[in-house]
């Protein structure tokens, strides 16, 4: 159902306001405003503070609108014009583009959101960020962000790294270093973090070692390492050992690493990990989508050697070979 109205060419009435100098909209199937591009100033009040859209072209900006809708007419996407102070739980933050949760409530924020090209680097998108200082409780930390995330409540969701940069977190496990970041429960806990390197750590069926070749550090709302509220392990994946089941019924199975060809280089080949998750509310763990019962069955665990080469993906976590790729 149409929630606007187009006053001119260039003007469009919208639950939040009218918007001028409007260049393009688009709807959702139903007809609802989805979103707007503008190329003159406009104000959109919100819940984080009063925002001016993007309404100017430049080198580092992205192809997306400059306010976005839900189906209802909310406000849930501003692309600002120029990196501004906005209203968060936690103080005042810089922000280049805000998302809000439907009721209107602070959703992310990003620091930045400039268009990596050609033209424009990584490294000249880090020289406009700045550094930052969160205590978490658990971790204290600082460094430049992506982005942080929030519940409705306000409690903080997750807060993703920049690239290249490090965090040291004090797990329930002990310490891990992230370059992607962490995520939270609502109550504060650690939810889950995306270990920079292969770590060991003790679990139900033994120690292994906990690392994802495959993670792409997008954001850290779910990272591979993670654990229950009470600080209990909950999941991981590793690249670095075969676990044996023996089940109940005296079956033996194994689960290993999956090799596979390099997505980009035929030549080379690669290992993803195995999903590990233990349901300690039935006493079973989960072994790539098997269950098993963690009291009648038995685990051994042993290394995994990649084929063709002498050492574990934890022996040589910073070699490019061991982290992203081998040959045969």
């Amino acid at each position: 159902m149409q929630n606007y109205m187009v006053l001119d060419r260039r003007t469009i009435q919208t639950p939040y306001g009218i918007l001028g100098g409007v260049d393009s909209f688009t709807c959702h199937p139903k007809g609802e405003l989805l979103g707007v591009k503008l190329s003159e100033k406009n104000m959109i009040v919100t819940q984080a503070g009063e925002m001016i859209p993007a309404y100017t072209e430049h080198a580092r900006r992205k192809n997306k609108p400059s306010v976005e809708f839900d189906k209802q007419g909310m406000v849930i996407s501003v692309a600002l014009e120029k990196q501004q102070e906005v209203l968060t739980p936690i103080g005042e933050l810089p922000a280049e583009l805000v998302k809000f949760y439907s009721t209107g409530e602070l959703h992310r924020v990003f620091i930045l959101d400039g268009q990596l090209s050609g033209f424009w680097s990584e490294e000249d998108e880090k020289k406009l960020n700045i550094s930052l200082t969160f205590d978490l409780g658990f971790a204290e930390f600082q460094g430049m962000i992506n982005g942080i995330c929030f519940y409705k409540s306000g409690d903080i969701k997750s807060i993703t790294l920049f690239p290249g940069e490090v965090a040291k977190i004090l797990t329930p496990m002990g310490m891990v270093e992230t370059k992607v970041g962490v995520s939270l429960y609502e109550s504060g806990n650690l939810k889950s973090v995306e270990p920079a390197d292969p770590v060991q750590l003790p679990t139900p069926i033994g120690r292994l070692t906990a690392y994802d070749p495959d993670q792409n550090g997008i954001n850290a709302d779910s990272n591979s390492l993670s654990f229950t509220e009470n600080g209990e392990i909950k999941s991981l994946i590793t690249c670095d050992h075969s676990i044996y089941v023996q089940t109940d019924d005296e079956e033996m199975k194994k689960y290993s690493p999956h090799v596979k060809v390099h997505p980009l280089y035929d030549e080379l080949l690669a290992v993803s990990g195995i999903q590990i998750e233990f349901l300690m509310e039935t006493g079973e763990v989960m072994i790539d989508h098997d269950k098993y019962d963690l009291e009648l069955c038995g685990f051994t665990i042993e290394p995994f050697v990649r084929p063709g080469l002498h050492c574990s993906p934890s022996d040589c976590a910073n070699c490019s070979l061991c982290n992203k790729s081998m040959t045969e």
